[in-house]
C-alpha cells in the first residue's frame, strides 16, 4: 500500500498529529482505532477538531453488526455505547456504515462534507462484518460544492467606509490561514493604510515585521494592539474569527466600532454571538478580502499619522531570572528563536507558556503558528508537531509546552523516535500547574499547590528515543545551535523556567468570580 501508516502511542495523540497534518496541507487526515476505549480516548482530539476547523476523519472498529446488542465486549453500537450518537455533537457527520455497499459512498460524503464551508471532523464506525466483505469501487460521478455569493452592495459599502474611516482597524483570524487569505488580508491592508491586529490563534497571517502590525489582540496580547483600540476606532472589519473572550481582550465594548462592526465568518453560526455586527458577512475570508480588494483603488490612503505607527509591535519588557538554576521565559523564547531557522512551525499547547509564545515570538508566515485553541486541551502539542513535520519534512517544527502538557502526551515521543522525525519538543518546566494556580488564585484568594514533581523531563524523553538538552541560564540554548539544527531525530529540551516572571495580562479567570458581572481586570 501507499498509505503511510504511522502507530502512535495514545488515540488522542493520533488525533492531535492528525490535526496537525490537517493544519500544515489544509487536507483531510484519518485515524483508526477500535472500538470502546480506543474511540472514547479519541474524542477529546476529536472535539478538539471540531472546535478548530480541521478535517479529521477518525474510522472507528465495531463490533460485528449480528453480535451488536448481545453484551459483546467494546459495543459500541445503537444497542451498546452509542458512539455515534455521542460524537454528533462535535462532528460535521458521524455515521455507522450499515452495509458494505454503503461504504465508498459514505466515505465520499464524509470527505466532502468534511471541506465544505467550515472545515471539520465526521466519524465513520465500521463493524467488523463491513470491514470483512469484498467491495466493487464503483463509478462515481458528480460532486456537490458550496460557495458563498457577497452581495456587491454590501462589498461597495465596506469598502466606503474602510476608505472614510479615520482610524479603521482589521482584526485578523485563524480563518485566513486557508485559500491565500493572508496575501490578500495584506495587500488591502496597504491600499488603505489600515492597522492590523490578529486574534492569538490567528498570530501570523499578517506579518508581525510588517509597519501596519499591531500584533495580538487578546490572551497573550501586546500593548500596541490595546494601545491603538483604546484609543478609539470608529471601523472595525473583524474576518474568520469567532471572536470570543480570547480573541476579544475578554469581550472589550471598544470592539463594538460606533460606525460599523463588520463580521466575516464562513460559519454562519458565529456571527452575533458576542457582538451586535452592523454588516455580517458570511464567506470564506478569501472570497471576502478579494471582493473588497477590487474595489479599493491602488492610491486610496489615510492620513500620514497612521502610516507611520510608532514602533510596531509593543512587547512587554520583563526582567531576566535572577536565580542561577532557571531562565526567564522570554529569554528562552528569545534564544531558540534565533537558533531555529526563521521558516520554523511552532506548536503551541495550553497553559502560561501559550501566553509567552504568543506575546514574544515574532511570526511572519501564516502557516508558522499553531494553536489548538478552540478546546485548549492540554497535551496536544506534541502530537500537532509530529503532524506538521510529516505533512512538511522540509521545514522545522517546534513544540513549546509545559511540564503539565508534557505529563499528559510525552509518549508520544516514541512515535517521533521511531518515525525518525526532527521535531524540537522546548518543555517549559516550572514544576507546578502554574495557569491552574494562578487562577485559583483570582478566583479565590488562594490557592492550593498543583506540583508536578517529581519528574525529569531529560530522564523521560531519553528513554523514550529522543535527545536531551537541560536549560537552566540564558546562552545555553545558544550554544546548542548544532545540536538543535542537526540532530536527526526528536530533540526535547528540559527549560527551567523561573515561575515568577509572568506577564500582565487581562485575566479572564476573573471575569468569571462571583458578582464579577462579567468584567476582566487587569493581573501582574
Amino acid at each position: 500500500s501507499k498509505l503511510r501508516v504511522v502507530t502512535t502511542r495514545h488515540e488522542s495523540g493520533a488525533m492531535f498529529a492528525a490535526a496537525g497534518y490537517a493544519r500544515a496541507t489544509g487536507k483531510p487526515a484519518v485515524v483508526a482505532v477500535t472500538s470502546g476505549p480506543g474511540v472514547l480516548n479519541a474524542l477529546t482530539g476529536l472535539t478538539s477538531a471540531w472546535c478548530d476547523g480541521q478535517p479529521v476523519l477518525l474510522l472507528v472498529g465495531e463490533v460485528p453488526r449480528p453480535s451488536q446488542g448481545k453484551g459483546v465486549l467494546q459495543d459500541g453500537s445503537a444497542h451498546g455505547l452509542q458512539i455515534v450518537e455521542m460524537a454528533r455533537y462535535v462532528t460535521k457527520l458521524a455515521a455507522e456504515v450499515p452495509r458494505p455497499s454503503n461504504l465508498p459512498h459514505l466515505l465520499r460524503r464524509a470527505l466532502a462534507t468534511m471541506q465544505s464551508g467550515r472545515h471539520g471532523p465526521a466519524l465513520l464506525t465500521l463493524p467488523m462484518d463491513v470491514t470483512l466483505a469484498q467491495v466493487a469501487r464503483p463509478r462515481a460521478a458528480g460532486t456537490a460544492t458550496t460557495s458563498n455569493i457577497i452581495a456587491t452592495d454590501q462589498l461597495d459599502e465596506i469598502a466606503a467606509l474602510l476608505r472614510d474611516a479615520q482610524r479603521p482597524l482589521l482584526l485578523a483570524g485563524h480563518g485566513l490561514r486557508r485559500g491565500g487569505a493572508s496575501a490578500h488580508l495584506r495587500a488591502v491592508a496597504e491600499r488603505l493604510t489600515c492597522p492590523v491586529a490578529t486574534t492569538p490563534k490567528g498570530k501570523g497571517v499578517f506579518p508581525e515585521t510588517h509597519p501596519l502590525a499591531l500584533g495580538v489582540l487578546g490572551l497573550g496580547g501586546h500593548r500596541s494592539a490595546l494601545r491603538y483600540l483604546d484609543a478609539g476606532v470608529d471601523v472595525v472589519v473583524a474576518i474568520g474569527t469567532s471572536l470570543g473572550d480570547m480573541s476579544t481582550d475578554g469581550f472589550s465594548p471598544l470592539l463594538q466600532a460606533p460606525r460599523a462592526l463588520v463580521h466575516v465568518d464562513v460559519d454562519a453560526r458565529q456571527i452575533g454571538k458576542s457582538y451586535a455586527p452592523t454588516h455580517a458577512i458570511v464567506a470564506t475570508a478569501t472570497e471576502f478580502l478579494c471582493g473588497l480588494a477590487a474595489r479599493l483603488d491602488e492610491a486610496t490612503g489615510h492620513p500620514g499619522t497612521l502610516r507611520a505607527l510608532p514602533g510596531g509591535i509593543e512587547r512587554a519588557i520583563l526582567p531576566s531570572s535572577r536565580r542561577a538554576d532557571r531562565i526567564a521565559p522570554q529569554d528562552a523564547l528569545a534564544e531558540l528563536q534565533e537558533v531555529l531557522p526563521r521558516d520554523t512551525i511552532y506548536s503551541i499547547d495550553s497553559g502560561e507558556h501559550f501566553l509567552f509564545a504568543a506575546h514574544y515570538l515574532e511570526i511572519d508566515l501564516p502557516d508558522a503558528f499553531v494553536a489548538m485553541t478552540g478546546l485548549g486541551s492540554m497535551g496536544q502539542s506534541i502530537g500537532a508537531a509530529i503532524g506538521a513535520q510529516l505533512a512538511l519534512p522540509g521545514r522545522s517544527v517546534a513544540a513549546i509546552c509545559g511540564d503539565g502538557c508534557f505529563a499528559m502526551n510525552a509518549f508520544e515521543i516514541a512515535t517521533a523516535a521511531s518515525e525518525r522525525l526532527p521535531i524540537r519538543v522546548f518543555v517549559f518546566n516550572d514544576e507546578r500547574l502554574g495557569m491552574v494556580e494562578r487562577g485559583h488564585r483570582m478566583v479565590y484568594g488562594r490557592t492550593p499547590e498543583y506540583p508536578t514533581t517529581p519528574m525529569d523531563v531529560c530522564t523521560v524523553a531519553r528513554g523514550l528515543g529522543a535527545a536531551v538538552l537541560c536549560v537552566k541560564h540564558p546562552g545555553q540554548l545558544r550554544a546548542a545551535r548544532d545540536t538543535l539544527r542537526k540532530t536527526p531525530g526528536p530533540v526535547v529540551v528540559d527549560v527551567r523556567i523561573d515561575p515568577e516572571i509572568t506577564l500582565p495580562r487581562r485575566d479572564r479567570v476573573s471575569a468569571m468570580a462571583p458578582g464579577s458581572g462579567g468584567k476582566t481586570k487587569q493581573s501582574k
